[in-house]
């Protein structure tokens, strides 16, 4: 059966969230969450030089079940399958939700393809089936807002009686 996602927006100001991996996905990863004021950190044995120098917490070493207390959500992005699985496990466990980078069948949530404009969110999914696909969307819904959004959202335009 296909998995359904519910597409919501969730708060991560100031909450915790671990990346397992510290390569160039995880630093993609963290970029983006950064962009949502969470307090991201790394675990992971060798460290990117884009994380060392972005002034991101990290722990260079082994991953353990002990990394995800006080998280409320991890993103594996270690590129080794018996460890994904056991993050997925431990996680499920722990309550803390869980995203195995590009393995949507292993993943409790997934993240869209994401333009924001002042207080807008276009979100972009495709239940992790086809990421590219939802970032080529997103850039066309970009590049198209880029230049339009002022006009789309002058609601004076519908007068009194509203949209």
């Amino acid at each position: 059966m296909q998995r359904k996602y519910l597409p919501i927006s969730l708060d991560i100001t100031n909450q915790k969230i671990l990346i397992i991996g510290a390569g160039k996905s995880a630093f993609s990863k963290g970029t983006i969450l950064k962009r949502f004021d969470a307090e991201i950190e790394f675990v992971a044995l060798e460290i990117c030089d884009e994380i060392k120098n972005s002034g991101w917490p990290y722990k260079q070493k082994a991953y353990e079940p002990s990394d995800l207390e006080g998280y409320i959500m991890v993103y594996s992005c270690s590129n080794n399958q018996k460890l994904d699985c056991q993050i997925r496990r431990d996680a499920k466990q722990k309550g803390v939700l869980c995203n195995i980078h590009d393995k949507p069948k292993m993943c409790q949530y997934v993240s869209p393809a994401v333009y924001q404009y002042k207080n807008m969110t276009v979100a972009v999914a495709s239940s992790g089936r086809d990421v590219f696909k939802s970032i080529k969307l997103r850039n066309h819904l970009r590049d198209y807002l880029d230049q339009h959004i002022e006009e789309i959202l002058d609601f004076s335009q519908y007068g009194e009686e509203g949209i």
